[in-house]
Protein backbone atom coordinates (compact mmCIF):
# COMPACT_ATOMS: atom_id res chain seq x y z
CA UNK A 1 0.00 0.00 0.00
CA UNK A 2 1.29 3.53 -0.80
CA UNK A 3 2.48 5.54 1.88
CA UNK A 4 1.10 8.75 1.52
CA UNK A 5 3.19 11.87 2.83
CA UNK A 6 1.68 14.62 4.31
CA UNK A 7 3.28 18.18 4.44
CA UNK A 8 2.91 20.64 7.57
CA UNK A 9 2.74 24.34 7.17
CA UNK A 10 2.91 26.14 10.11
CA UNK A 11 4.08 29.64 10.24
CA UNK A 12 3.96 30.23 13.94
CA UNK A 13 5.68 26.83 14.64
CA UNK A 14 3.09 26.70 17.79
CA UNK A 15 -0.71 26.62 15.92
CA UNK A 16 -0.75 22.95 14.91
CA UNK A 17 0.45 21.65 17.96
CA UNK A 18 1.83 17.38 17.74
CA UNK A 19 0.22 16.97 14.39
CA UNK A 20 3.73 15.89 12.28
CA UNK A 21 3.71 13.11 15.35
CA UNK A 22 0.08 11.53 15.42
CA UNK A 23 0.55 11.24 11.64
CA UNK A 24 3.48 9.43 11.69
CA UNK A 25 1.81 7.48 14.16
CA UNK A 26 -0.71 6.60 12.05
CA UNK A 27 1.03 5.37 9.05
CA UNK A 28 2.16 8.52 6.93
CA UNK A 29 5.07 10.72 6.00
CA UNK A 30 5.12 13.53 7.44
CA UNK A 31 7.28 16.65 6.83
CA UNK A 32 6.91 20.15 8.16
CA UNK A 33 7.43 23.70 6.98
CA UNK A 34 7.34 27.62 8.78
CA UNK A 35 7.51 29.43 5.46
CA UNK A 36 6.98 29.87 2.05
CA UNK A 37 10.41 29.40 0.89
CA UNK A 38 10.47 25.98 3.17
CA UNK A 39 7.12 25.05 1.69
CA UNK A 40 8.83 25.62 -1.94
CA UNK A 41 11.49 23.70 -1.08
CA UNK A 42 9.96 20.56 0.16
CA UNK A 43 7.75 20.76 -2.73
CA UNK A 44 10.86 20.20 -4.74
CA UNK A 45 12.00 17.74 -3.03
CA UNK A 46 9.06 15.35 -2.40
CA UNK A 47 5.66 13.94 -3.96
CA UNK A 48 3.23 15.91 -1.35
CA UNK A 49 0.08 13.82 -1.19
CA UNK A 50 -1.45 16.65 1.19
CA UNK A 51 -0.83 19.79 2.65
CA UNK A 52 -1.86 20.56 6.40
CA UNK A 53 -1.70 24.48 7.15
CA UNK A 54 -2.77 26.88 10.05
CA UNK A 55 -5.18 29.68 8.75
CA UNK A 56 -3.28 32.30 9.85
CA UNK A 57 -0.50 32.13 7.68
CA UNK A 58 0.06 34.81 5.43
CA UNK A 59 1.44 35.48 2.08
CA UNK A 60 1.31 31.87 0.85
CA UNK A 61 -0.67 30.57 -1.71
CA UNK A 62 -0.43 26.71 -1.92
CA UNK A 63 -2.10 26.54 -5.56
CA UNK A 64 0.80 28.97 -6.69
CA UNK A 65 3.66 26.96 -4.39
CA UNK A 66 2.34 24.20 -6.52
CA UNK A 67 3.26 25.79 -9.80
CA UNK A 68 6.48 26.90 -8.62
CA UNK A 69 7.19 23.04 -7.76
CA UNK A 70 7.44 22.67 -11.29
CA UNK A 71 5.84 18.97 -10.39
CA UNK A 72 2.74 18.15 -11.84
CA UNK A 73 0.42 17.81 -8.80
CA UNK A 74 -2.78 17.93 -9.83
CA UNK A 75 -5.20 18.04 -7.89
CA UNK A 76 -3.49 19.69 -5.01
CA UNK A 77 -5.31 19.00 -1.92
CA UNK A 78 -4.89 21.30 1.79
CA UNK A 79 -6.30 20.88 4.95
CA UNK A 80 -6.81 24.16 6.94
CA UNK A 81 -7.10 24.48 10.27
CA UNK A 82 -9.26 27.16 11.44
CA UNK A 83 -11.46 29.15 14.08
CA UNK A 84 -14.78 31.26 13.83
CA UNK A 85 -12.75 33.98 14.28
CA UNK A 86 -10.32 33.07 11.50
CA UNK A 87 -13.55 32.36 9.05
CA UNK A 88 -12.86 35.83 7.14
CA UNK A 89 -8.76 34.09 6.36
CA UNK A 90 -10.06 30.86 5.00
CA UNK A 91 -10.64 32.51 1.49
CA UNK A 92 -6.98 34.06 1.33
CA UNK A 93 -5.52 30.52 2.39
CA UNK A 94 -8.27 29.03 -0.33
CA UNK A 95 -7.98 31.06 -3.09
CA UNK A 96 -7.34 29.87 -6.38
CA UNK A 97 -7.94 26.09 -7.95
CA UNK A 98 -7.18 24.93 -4.26
CA UNK A 99 -9.00 21.91 -2.65
CA UNK A 100 -9.74 22.83 0.93
CA UNK A 101 -11.07 20.90 3.80
CA UNK A 102 -11.36 23.12 6.92
CA UNK A 103 -10.64 21.18 10.25
CA UNK A 104 -12.27 23.54 13.21
CA UNK A 105 -10.28 24.24 16.43
CA UNK A 106 -9.64 22.69 19.07
CA UNK A 107 -9.24 19.60 16.74
CA UNK A 108 -9.50 16.21 18.17
CA UNK A 109 -7.26 13.17 17.08
CA UNK A 110 -10.00 11.14 15.90
CA UNK A 111 -10.76 14.25 13.40
CA UNK A 112 -8.03 14.67 12.04
CA UNK A 113 -6.87 11.30 11.31
CA UNK A 114 -10.88 10.99 9.69
CA UNK A 115 -10.54 14.13 7.92
CA UNK A 116 -6.74 12.97 6.38
CA UNK A 117 -8.00 10.00 5.38
CA UNK A 118 -10.91 11.27 3.80
CA UNK A 119 -9.17 14.42 1.76
CA UNK A 120 -6.91 11.70 0.93
CA UNK A 121 -8.78 9.47 -1.13
CA UNK A 122 -11.20 12.69 -2.56
CA UNK A 123 -7.52 13.50 -3.98
CA UNK A 124 -6.76 10.34 -5.56
CA UNK A 125 -10.51 10.16 -6.87
CA UNK A 126 -10.06 13.52 -8.17
CA UNK A 127 -6.56 13.19 -9.15
CA UNK A 128 -8.18 9.90 -11.65
CA UNK A 129 -11.48 12.09 -13.04
CA UNK A 130 -10.69 15.26 -14.76
CA UNK A 131 -14.31 15.34 -15.56
CA UNK A 132 -15.37 16.17 -12.12
CA UNK A 133 -13.35 19.09 -12.06
CA UNK A 134 -15.03 20.51 -15.38
CA UNK A 135 -18.46 19.47 -14.12
CA UNK A 136 -18.15 21.66 -10.49
CA UNK A 137 -16.93 24.24 -13.28
CA UNK A 138 -20.03 23.89 -15.02
CA UNK A 139 -22.27 24.07 -11.56
CA UNK A 140 -20.82 26.90 -10.59
CA UNK A 141 -22.17 28.56 -13.47
CA UNK A 142 -25.09 31.42 -13.43
CA UNK A 143 -26.97 29.53 -16.32
CA UNK A 144 -28.39 26.73 -14.33
CA UNK A 145 -31.43 27.29 -11.69
CA UNK A 146 -30.80 25.51 -8.26
CA UNK A 147 -32.87 22.47 -9.29
CA UNK A 148 -30.65 22.21 -12.22
CA UNK A 149 -27.82 22.18 -10.78
CA UNK A 150 -28.82 19.73 -7.92
CA UNK A 151 -30.00 17.46 -10.35
CA UNK A 152 -26.41 17.66 -11.97
CA UNK A 153 -24.70 16.93 -8.25
CA UNK A 154 -26.76 13.87 -8.07
CA UNK A 155 -25.69 12.77 -11.01
CA UNK A 156 -22.02 12.79 -10.71
CA UNK A 157 -22.09 11.82 -7.35
CA UNK A 158 -23.72 8.19 -7.87
CA UNK A 159 -21.35 8.16 -11.04
CA UNK A 160 -18.92 8.19 -8.41
CA UNK A 161 -19.77 5.14 -6.50
CA UNK A 162 -21.61 3.67 -9.06
CA UNK A 163 -25.20 4.41 -7.44
CA UNK A 164 -28.14 4.41 -9.28
CA UNK A 165 -30.65 6.16 -7.32
CA UNK A 166 -30.39 9.05 -4.77
CA UNK A 167 -31.83 12.70 -3.70
CA UNK A 168 -30.83 15.69 -2.31
CA UNK A 169 -32.96 17.08 0.82
CA UNK A 170 -32.25 20.95 1.71
CA UNK A 171 -33.71 22.17 4.71
CA UNK A 172 -36.45 25.09 4.41
CA UNK A 173 -36.96 28.37 6.43
CA UNK A 174 -38.65 25.80 9.19
CA UNK A 175 -35.93 23.63 9.51
CA UNK A 176 -37.90 20.50 7.50
CA UNK A 177 -36.09 18.54 4.72
CA UNK A 178 -37.48 19.40 1.12
CA UNK A 179 -36.27 17.09 -1.82
CA UNK A 180 -34.71 19.32 -4.38
CA UNK A 181 -33.35 16.58 -6.90
CA UNK A 182 -33.88 13.02 -6.89
CA UNK A 183 -33.69 9.93 -9.16
CA UNK A 184 -37.33 9.57 -9.32
CA UNK A 185 -38.18 13.31 -10.18
CA UNK A 186 -42.06 12.52 -8.71
CA UNK A 187 -40.57 12.98 -5.59
CA UNK A 188 -38.99 16.50 -5.94
CA UNK A 189 -40.87 18.87 -3.75
CA UNK A 190 -41.73 16.52 -0.99
CA UNK A 191 -41.32 17.41 2.41
CA UNK A 192 -40.30 15.56 5.57
CA UNK A 193 -40.71 17.04 9.13
CA UNK A 194 -38.24 17.01 11.22
CA UNK A 195 -39.53 17.21 14.88
CA UNK A 196 -41.23 14.26 15.95
CA UNK A 197 -40.10 12.41 12.97
CA UNK A 198 -38.79 8.75 13.11
CA UNK A 199 -36.91 8.61 9.81
CA UNK A 200 -32.98 8.41 8.72
CA UNK A 201 -32.99 11.89 7.37
CA UNK A 202 -34.12 13.37 10.69
CA UNK A 203 -31.80 11.35 12.59
CA UNK A 204 -29.05 12.95 10.42
CA UNK A 205 -29.80 16.60 10.89
CA UNK A 206 -30.37 16.12 14.22
CA UNK A 207 -27.06 14.36 15.01
CA UNK A 208 -25.22 15.62 12.14
CA UNK A 209 -23.78 12.47 11.20
CA UNK A 210 -23.78 10.07 8.35
CA UNK A 211 -25.76 6.72 8.88
CA UNK A 212 -25.18 3.30 6.58
CA UNK A 213 -28.34 1.46 7.31
CA UNK A 214 -27.04 -2.34 5.93
CA UNK A 215 -30.87 -3.72 6.10
CA UNK A 216 -33.70 -0.92 5.55
CA UNK A 217 -36.33 -3.60 4.49
CA UNK A 218 -35.95 -4.57 8.70
CA UNK A 219 -35.09 -0.91 9.72
CA UNK A 220 -37.99 0.29 11.32
CA UNK A 221 -37.42 3.92 10.20
CA UNK A 222 -38.30 3.04 6.37
CA UNK A 223 -42.15 3.56 5.92
CA UNK A 224 -43.64 0.44 3.42
CA UNK A 225 -43.61 2.82 1.07
CA UNK A 226 -39.86 4.14 1.10
CA UNK A 227 -38.99 0.48 1.50
CA UNK A 228 -40.89 -0.27 -2.09
CA UNK A 229 -38.54 2.51 -3.93
CA UNK A 230 -35.39 0.44 -3.26
CA UNK A 231 -34.07 -2.62 -4.91
CA UNK A 232 -31.16 -3.37 -2.57
CA UNK A 233 -31.26 -3.61 1.31
CA UNK A 234 -28.71 -0.89 1.94
CA UNK A 235 -29.01 2.92 2.27
CA UNK A 236 -26.65 6.07 3.00
CA UNK A 237 -27.76 9.33 3.93
CA UNK A 238 -24.60 12.06 4.48
CA UNK A 239 -24.93 15.28 5.59
CA UNK A 240 -24.65 18.59 4.12
CA UNK A 241 -23.01 20.28 6.54
CA UNK A 242 -21.68 24.12 5.53
CA UNK A 243 -18.47 25.95 7.05
CA UNK A 244 -20.02 26.43 10.48
CA UNK A 245 -20.77 23.27 10.98
CA UNK A 246 -24.73 23.64 10.52
CA UNK A 247 -26.83 20.54 8.98
CA UNK A 248 -28.42 22.52 5.76
CA UNK A 249 -29.59 19.16 4.01
CA UNK A 250 -28.78 15.15 3.39
CA UNK A 251 -27.94 13.13 0.67
CA UNK A 252 -29.36 10.07 0.62
CA UNK A 253 -27.91 6.98 -2.15
CA UNK A 254 -28.98 3.59 -2.29
CA UNK A 255 -29.00 0.31 -5.01
CA UNK A 256 -25.93 0.40 -6.41
CA UNK A 257 -25.41 -0.94 -10.23
CA UNK A 258 -23.76 -3.85 -9.42
CA UNK A 259 -26.05 -5.08 -7.20
CA UNK A 260 -23.25 -4.69 -4.26
CA UNK A 261 -23.51 -3.09 -1.02
CA UNK A 262 -22.72 0.79 0.07
CA UNK A 263 -20.02 0.52 1.59
CA UNK A 264 -17.92 2.49 4.24
CA UNK A 265 -15.44 3.60 1.42
CA UNK A 266 -18.76 5.16 -0.50
CA UNK A 267 -19.62 7.08 2.25
CA UNK A 268 -16.08 8.70 2.34
CA UNK A 269 -16.03 9.58 -0.97
CA UNK A 270 -19.63 11.00 -0.83
CA UNK A 271 -18.59 13.11 2.33
CA UNK A 272 -15.50 14.41 0.53
CA UNK A 273 -17.52 15.56 -2.58
CA UNK A 274 -20.46 16.80 -0.74
CA UNK A 275 -17.88 19.03 1.75
CA UNK A 276 -16.40 20.60 -1.20
CA UNK A 277 -19.67 21.57 -2.83
CA UNK A 278 -21.46 22.92 -0.02
CA UNK A 279 -20.80 26.42 -0.83
CA UNK A 280 -21.73 26.30 -3.90
CA UNK A 281 -25.22 24.57 -3.00
CA UNK A 282 -25.73 27.52 -0.48
CA UNK A 283 -24.89 30.44 -2.44
CA UNK A 284 -26.98 28.72 -5.06
CA UNK A 285 -29.85 28.58 -2.46
CA UNK A 286 -29.58 31.94 -1.67
CA UNK A 287 -29.58 32.97 -4.95
CA UNK A 288 -32.84 31.27 -5.62
CA UNK A 289 -34.08 32.76 -2.14
CA UNK A 290 -33.20 35.96 -3.46
CA UNK A 291 -35.02 35.69 -6.60
CA UNK A 292 -38.16 34.79 -4.91
CA UNK A 293 -38.37 37.04 -2.72
CA UNK A 294 -37.79 39.48 -5.67
CA UNK A 295 -40.99 38.06 -7.23
CA UNK A 296 -42.70 38.40 -4.43
CA UNK A 297 -41.96 42.09 -3.70
CA UNK A 298 -42.58 42.44 -7.61
CA UNK A 299 -46.43 41.16 -6.88
CA UNK A 300 -46.88 43.21 -3.87
CA UNK A 301 -45.83 45.84 -5.37
CA UNK A 302 -48.66 45.68 -8.02
CA UNK A 303 -50.97 45.18 -5.17
CA UNK A 304 -50.13 48.49 -3.24
CA UNK A 305 -50.20 50.45 -7.02
CA UNK A 306 -53.97 48.66 -7.42
CA UNK A 307 -54.50 49.92 -3.90
CA UNK A 308 -53.57 53.00 -4.58
CA UNK A 309 -55.46 53.75 -7.60
CA UNK A 310 -58.62 52.39 -6.03
CA UNK A 311 -57.50 55.32 -3.47
CA UNK A 312 -56.83 58.02 -6.12
CA UNK A 313 -60.46 56.78 -7.52
CA UNK A 314 -62.25 57.12 -4.29
CA UNK A 315 -60.39 60.78 -3.91
CA UNK A 316 -61.84 62.10 -7.67
CA UNK A 317 -65.40 60.17 -6.53
CA UNK A 318 -65.27 62.77 -3.01
CA UNK A 319 -63.69 65.57 -4.89
CA UNK A 320 -66.54 65.52 -8.06
CA UNK A 321 -69.22 64.53 -7.00
CA UNK A 322 -69.44 65.37 -3.20
CA UNK A 323 -67.91 69.09 -3.06
CA UNK A 324 -71.04 70.54 -4.62
CA UNK A 325 -74.13 68.69 -2.89
CA UNK A 326 -71.49 69.66 0.36
CA UNK A 327 -71.36 73.19 -0.61
CA UNK A 328 -75.31 73.84 -1.03
CA UNK A 329 -75.12 72.22 2.49
CA UNK A 330 -73.18 74.65 4.21
CA UNK A 331 -74.41 77.74 2.15
CA UNK A 332 -78.00 77.10 3.67
CA UNK A 333 -76.74 76.53 7.08
CA UNK A 334 -75.01 79.66 7.23
CA UNK A 335 -78.20 81.40 5.74
CA UNK A 336 -80.09 79.44 8.76
CA UNK A 337 -77.28 81.78 11.23
CA UNK A 338 -79.01 85.23 10.23
CA UNK A 339 -82.42 83.62 11.85
CA UNK A 340 -83.60 84.33 15.68
CA UNK A 341 -83.19 80.92 17.21
CA UNK A 342 -83.24 79.74 20.73
CA UNK A 343 -79.99 79.04 22.60
CA UNK A 344 -80.46 75.38 22.33
CA UNK A 345 -81.20 75.37 18.58
CA UNK A 346 -78.27 77.84 17.92
CA UNK A 347 -75.83 75.65 19.60
CA UNK A 348 -76.80 72.65 17.37
CA UNK A 349 -76.94 74.62 13.97
CA UNK A 350 -73.31 76.11 15.05
CA UNK A 351 -72.06 72.43 15.10
CA UNK A 352 -73.61 71.40 11.90
CA UNK A 353 -71.99 74.53 10.07
CA UNK A 354 -68.60 73.40 12.11
CA UNK A 355 -69.10 69.94 11.12
CA UNK A 356 -70.07 71.26 7.49
CA UNK A 357 -67.02 73.53 7.20
CA UNK A 358 -64.41 70.73 8.26
CA UNK A 359 -65.71 68.20 5.85
CA UNK A 360 -65.24 70.89 2.99
CA UNK A 361 -62.29 71.43 4.68
CA UNK A 362 -61.01 68.17 3.82
CA UNK A 363 -62.46 67.85 0.43
CA UNK A 364 -60.83 71.15 -0.60
CA UNK A 365 -57.45 69.98 1.52
CA UNK A 366 -57.86 66.78 -0.95
CA UNK A 367 -58.87 69.38 -4.55
CA UNK A 368 -55.30 71.09 -3.34
CA UNK A 369 -52.89 68.15 -2.92
CA UNK A 370 -54.47 66.69 -6.47
CA UNK A 371 -53.91 70.41 -8.04
CA UNK A 372 -50.20 70.53 -6.30
CA UNK A 373 -49.06 66.96 -7.57
CA UNK A 374 -50.39 67.67 -10.97
CA UNK A 375 -48.23 70.95 -11.18
CA UNK A 376 -51.67 72.71 -11.84
CA UNK A 377 -52.31 75.08 -8.77
CA UNK A 378 -51.65 78.47 -9.45
CA UNK A 379 -50.86 80.97 -6.27
CA UNK A 380 -52.70 84.04 -6.17
CA UNK A 381 -50.91 86.45 -4.22
CA UNK A 382 -52.52 89.42 -2.35
CA UNK A 383 -51.62 91.33 0.80
CA UNK A 384 -52.92 90.75 3.56
CA UNK A 385 -53.35 91.90 7.52
CA UNK A 386 -51.69 88.98 9.37
CA UNK A 387 -53.47 90.00 12.48
CA UNK A 388 -56.91 89.99 10.61
CA UNK A 389 -56.03 86.45 9.03
CA UNK A 390 -55.77 85.21 12.96
CA UNK A 391 -58.43 86.51 14.33
CA UNK A 392 -60.86 85.54 11.63
CA UNK A 393 -59.41 81.98 11.76
CA UNK A 394 -60.39 81.91 14.89
CA UNK A 395 -63.75 83.25 14.18
CA UNK A 396 -64.52 80.56 11.86
CA UNK A 397 -63.19 77.48 14.61
CA UNK A 398 -65.14 79.23 17.79
CA UNK A 399 -68.09 76.37 17.97
CA UNK A 400 -65.20 74.07 18.41
CA UNK A 401 -63.57 75.73 20.88
CA UNK A 402 -66.49 76.27 22.75
CA UNK A 403 -67.42 72.53 22.41
CA UNK A 404 -63.70 71.38 24.18
CA UNK A 405 -63.75 74.29 26.59
CA UNK A 406 -60.88 75.66 24.97
CA UNK A 407 -58.58 78.97 25.53
CA UNK A 408 -56.92 79.91 22.59
CA UNK A 409 -54.15 83.05 23.18
CA UNK A 410 -52.59 85.29 20.30
CA UNK A 411 -49.00 86.47 20.35
CA UNK A 412 -48.36 88.74 17.39
CA UNK A 413 -45.20 90.83 16.56
CA UNK A 414 -46.52 94.23 16.29
CA UNK A 415 -43.86 94.11 14.16
CA UNK A 416 -45.33 92.11 11.34
CA UNK A 417 -48.60 94.21 9.56
CA UNK A 418 -48.73 93.04 6.12
CA UNK A 419 -47.52 90.24 4.00
CA UNK A 420 -47.92 88.62 0.73
CA UNK A 421 -48.52 85.50 -0.26
CA UNK A 422 -51.66 83.39 -1.33
CA UNK A 423 -54.14 84.26 1.19
CA UNK A 424 -56.63 81.67 1.00
CA UNK A 425 -54.16 78.98 1.37
CA UNK A 426 -52.23 80.55 4.58
CA UNK A 427 -55.49 80.60 6.30
CA UNK A 428 -56.23 76.95 5.22
CA UNK A 429 -53.12 76.10 6.13
CA UNK A 430 -53.68 78.07 9.86
CA UNK A 431 -56.92 76.47 10.18
CA UNK A 432 -55.81 73.13 10.11
CA UNK A 433 -53.34 73.45 12.08
CA UNK A 434 -55.34 75.37 14.80
CA UNK A 435 -58.17 72.69 14.17
CA UNK A 436 -55.86 69.90 14.96
CA UNK A 437 -54.43 71.69 17.83
CA UNK A 438 -58.02 72.12 19.17
CA UNK A 439 -58.81 68.27 18.39
CA UNK A 440 -55.86 66.75 19.94
CA UNK A 441 -55.94 68.73 23.25
CA UNK A 442 -57.16 67.91 26.21
CA UNK A 443 -60.74 69.06 27.07
CA UNK A 444 -60.29 72.59 28.71
CA UNK A 445 -56.61 73.04 27.53
CA UNK A 446 -54.25 76.04 25.89
CA UNK A 447 -53.69 76.40 22.39
CA UNK A 448 -51.38 79.59 21.24
CA UNK A 449 -50.82 80.88 17.81
CA UNK A 450 -47.55 83.25 17.36
CA UNK A 451 -46.42 85.54 14.65
CA UNK A 452 -43.51 87.23 14.69
CA UNK A 453 -41.02 88.21 12.12
CA UNK A 454 -37.44 85.69 11.91
CA UNK A 455 -34.91 87.98 11.35
CA UNK A 456 -31.93 85.61 11.00
CA UNK A 457 -33.94 83.87 7.90
CA UNK A 458 -35.84 87.10 7.01
CA UNK A 459 -39.08 85.00 6.65
CA UNK A 460 -42.15 85.23 8.53
CA UNK A 461 -42.72 82.96 11.39
CA UNK A 462 -46.14 81.21 12.24
CA UNK A 463 -46.56 78.93 15.19
CA UNK A 464 -49.36 76.89 16.68
CA UNK A 465 -49.14 75.47 19.85
CA UNK A 466 -51.51 73.13 22.01
CA UNK A 467 -51.01 70.95 25.17
CA UNK A 468 -52.26 68.07 23.67
CA UNK A 469 -50.42 64.18 24.14
CA UNK A 470 -47.73 65.22 21.52
CA UNK A 471 -46.10 63.37 18.78
CA UNK A 472 -43.56 60.38 19.12
CA UNK A 473 -40.01 61.50 17.23
CA UNK A 474 -40.57 58.51 14.57
CA UNK A 475 -43.81 60.21 13.19
CA UNK A 476 -42.77 63.73 13.19
CA UNK A 477 -41.81 63.50 9.61
CA UNK A 478 -44.38 60.89 8.83
CA UNK A 479 -47.60 63.06 9.58
CA UNK A 480 -46.74 65.18 6.61
CA UNK A 481 -46.25 62.54 3.85
CA UNK A 482 -49.56 61.42 2.19
CA UNK A 483 -51.73 59.62 4.03
CA UNK A 484 -49.71 59.14 6.72
CA UNK A 485 -51.19 59.50 10.36
CA UNK A 486 -49.71 58.64 14.18
CA UNK A 487 -50.52 55.16 14.83
CA UNK A 488 -54.11 55.43 16.44
CA UNK A 489 -53.41 53.78 19.61
CA UNK A 490 -51.52 56.56 20.67
CA UNK A 491 -53.10 59.97 18.93
CA UNK A 492 -56.63 58.51 18.61
CA UNK A 493 -57.10 60.23 15.59
CA UNK A 494 -60.73 59.50 13.94
CA UNK A 495 -62.63 61.07 11.11
CA UNK A 496 -59.34 62.31 8.97
CA UNK A 497 -58.35 61.89 5.70
CA UNK A 498 -54.32 61.95 6.47
CA UNK A 499 -54.34 64.85 4.34
CA UNK A 500 -53.76 67.86 6.12
CA UNK A 501 -50.63 67.80 7.15
CA UNK A 502 -50.00 66.81 3.65
CA UNK A 503 -52.00 69.90 1.97
CA UNK A 504 -50.23 72.27 4.74
CA UNK A 505 -46.73 71.09 3.43
CA UNK A 506 -47.10 71.12 -0.10
CA UNK A 507 -49.00 74.32 0.55
CA UNK A 508 -46.44 76.11 2.38
CA UNK A 509 -43.51 74.52 -0.28
CA UNK A 510 -45.26 76.26 -2.64
CA UNK A 511 -44.23 79.18 -1.33
CA UNK A 512 -40.60 78.38 -1.23
CA UNK A 513 -41.58 78.09 3.04
CA UNK A 514 -40.62 75.32 5.61
CA UNK A 515 -42.72 73.68 7.38
CA UNK A 516 -42.18 71.29 10.40
CA UNK A 517 -42.95 70.01 13.94
CA UNK A 518 -41.08 70.32 17.59
CA UNK A 519 -42.84 67.79 20.39
CA UNK A 520 -43.04 65.31 23.04
CA UNK A 521 -44.69 62.76 24.21
CA UNK A 522 -47.32 64.30 26.83
CA UNK A 523 -45.56 67.64 26.49
CA UNK A 524 -47.86 69.30 23.19
CA UNK A 525 -46.66 70.05 20.00
CA UNK A 526 -45.51 73.26 18.06
CA UNK A 527 -46.15 73.53 14.22
CA UNK A 528 -44.26 76.17 12.88
CA UNK A 529 -43.59 77.53 9.03
CA UNK A 530 -42.26 80.08 7.64
CA UNK A 531 -43.06 82.03 4.56
CA UNK A 532 -40.50 84.19 2.92
CA UNK A 533 -40.85 87.78 1.54
CA UNK A 534 -42.70 88.39 -1.47
CA UNK A 535 -42.18 91.87 -3.11
CA UNK A 536 -45.25 93.32 -4.02
CA UNK A 537 -44.62 93.02 -7.58
CA UNK A 538 -45.95 89.25 -7.25
CA UNK A 539 -49.41 90.84 -7.20
CA UNK A 540 -49.06 92.04 -10.42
Amino acid sequence: MKKHTILVVDTQQDRTGGLPKILRDEGYSSLTASSAKEVLKKLKENHVDLIISDCAMKGISVNKLLERAEKPYSPPICIILTDEQEAEKRLSAANGNEYCWFLSKPWERENLVLTVRNALKYGELLSKNETLLETVGVLAAKDFSLEEKLQRILQLSLQQINAERGSIMLRDKQGDLVIKAASRKRLIGVKQFIEGENSVSAWVVKNGKPILVEHSKEDPRFTPSEKALYKTDNFLCVPIKNEKGVVIGVFNVTDKRDGRSITQEDEIILSGFISRIVMLIENAQLKEDLEEERRRLKIKNKELLALEQMREDLINMIIHDLKGPLGEITANLDLLSYVQLESQDRECLDTAIQGGENLLRMILNMLVVRKMEDGKLKLHYEEFDVCELIEGIIGKTKTLIKQKGMEVKTVIDENVFAWVADRSLIERVLINLLNNAIRYSHQGGKVEIRSRYNHKSKQLQMEVRDNGKGIPREFQQKIFEKFGQVDADFSDRKNSTGLGLTFCRMAVEAHQGKIWVESGEEKGSRFIFLLPLMQKSALT
